[in-house]
């Protein structure tokens, strides 16, 4: 079989592109094999650089993150249902109380005492990242008078979730308030820079 000279230049064209399409697959399937054994490391915008190693044990993060259930005072306006979940909270059944205080807080999304109670509760009851989703709601919702008492337990369950940099970031917000809680705040504060 003999080429056309005419043919000879759209072969050489299409031989070249061939190649170049060859060495660009090469490319993205070494780049497919690399990346997949090491995943997502730095690879994803937006993604949050590795944290080292913590020095911090265990133990310390939790005796940082202790704290003793706030006291509840009798409110004569606070609806019937609230009293009630309250009565368990002063028992310390605090599942029982964060499920009826989760119904209160449903049916009165702005009563901030349910809120700020509730994730109270859940907190104490075991269960960590539900009882942040509350008290962060109840911080976003701004000023209220659960606003400073709420950063504190907040932080207090962001340490626990070995989570500093938020937890740092609520006590300076507190701090920033110059409310009641201010100086163990600040107390806290120093101890979490202290400890690395």
């Amino acid at each position: 079989m003999k080429i056309k000279p005419e043919n000879r230049f759209w072969i050489g064209i299409y031989g070249f592109t061939l190649f170049i399409l060859l060495v660009a697959v090469s490319v993205f399937a070494w780049l497919a094999w690399t990346s997949h054994q090491e995943p997502g490391v730095g690879r994803v915008a937006g993604a949050r650089p590795p944290r080292a190693a913590s020095l911090i044990p265990d133990e310390r993060y939790e005796t940082l993150a202790a704290f003793q259930a706030p006291a509840y005072t009798p409110e004569s306006v606070a609806p019937k249902s609230f009293q009630a979940a309250m009565a368990l909270y002063d028992k310390q059944d605090y599942a029982g109380a964060s499920s009826a205080l989760r119904s209160v807080a449903d049916a009165k999304p702005d009563f901030q005492a349910a809120r700020f109670y509730l994730g109270v509760s859940l907190l104490l009851s075991g269960n960590q990242i539900a009882g942040i989703q509350e008290l962060r709601a109840l911080t976003m919702a701004g000023d209220s008078a659960y606003l400073e008492r709420g950063r504190f337990y907040l932080a207090k369950a962001l340490i626990a979730e070995h989570d500093m940099a938020r937890a740092r970031e609520q006590l300076q917000a507190l701090i920033a308030q110059h409310g009641g809680l201010e100086k163990q705040a600040a107390a806290l504060l120093a101890q979490l820079r202290s400890e690395g």
